[in-house]
């Protein structure tokens, strides 16, 4: 959906309170000493976990409305027979995913929910999420995330301008006592980056996964060796940015212990 909308309005029984903009100061109180603000919602709110419970008990009984059943191992999915055919809604808060052999079931679907929440946006075989372009093909599926790579590259400190065979070598490991540690500066910039890494690789990337999985662990405290490491896996990134995941098979045969 293009923006979520929160139309369920809290019952008395619930109190949620907001801190608010200092720039509302004359309507400023002292508490315990301290000088607070605060205002009584009488709607959700974006980041509050009513306001989440809120919003899946609304969108969850709409969908019931409409005839689907919630799938009881997964609640946020939802079934429905139509034509003689399932029709699935996945969704994850705002964001659905609606599936049926029909094209005219789907975009009938669609028309409902937008009746009650407004516009949806972008069916077909290429989508945006999260940082991801998802593309369906011949039955698989392929995921990129090759400008959140480039943005690490570029948040990076140093210039990446060389590229690497793989995202790490033997010594990944090795922990060096004389290695001097990272001034807070680039201490910070090898947080953000592993970090940043580390959301791709859970979704694209699983060939660096040992090598930011491990320097990951050293956040809290990463020395020269450990931005060395980690130079090393923009290196190899660099030269393999065009690289995506492939979710599907082609009919091959796989030994059981690995499928799994």
């Amino acid at each position: 959906m293009k923006d979520r909308v929160i139309r369920r309005i809290l019952g008395p029984e619930v109190d949620i309170f907001c801190d608010l903009d200092p720039s509302l100061r004359e309507f400023v109180t002292v508490v315990k000493g301290k000088e607070v603000l605060y205002v009584q919602l009488d709607r959700a709110l974006y980041g509050c976990v009513k306001s989440l419970m809120l919003w899946y008990a609304l969108y969850s009984e709409t969908l019931m409305d409409m005839g689907f059943k919630l799938n009881p191992y997964d609640l946020c999915v939802a079934n429905c027979d139509i034509d003689g055919k399932q029709c699935t809604i996945c969704w994850y808060v705002d964001d659905n995913k609606i599936g049926h052999m029909k094209l005219e079931v789907v975009k009938d679907i669609i028309g409902k929910i937008e009746a009650k929440f407004g516009k949806m946006t972008l069916f077909g075989e290429e989508h945006e999420f999260l940082g991801m372009k998802i593309t369906y093909k011949d039955g698989k599926v392929e995921i990129s995330m090759k400008k959140h790579i480039q943005k690490a590259i570029d948040m990076f400190m140093d210039d990446i301008n060389r590229e690497a065979t793989s995202p790490a070598k033997a010594y990944l490991f090795d922990v060096r006592e004389a290695a001097k540690d990272l001034n807070e500066e680039r201490a910070d910039n090898f947080h953000s980056v592993t970090a940043s890494l580390l959301f791709v690789l859970r979704r694209c990337r699983l060939d660096i996964q040992t090598a930011i999985g491990y320097l990951y662990t050293r956040v809290g405290c990463p020395d020269e060796d450990d931005w060395v490491k980690l130079k090393r896996v923009l290196q190899y990134l660099k030269g393999s940015i065009d690289l995506t995941r492939i979710i599907g098979g082609d009919g091959g045969f796989f030994h059981q212990t690995l499928a799994r």
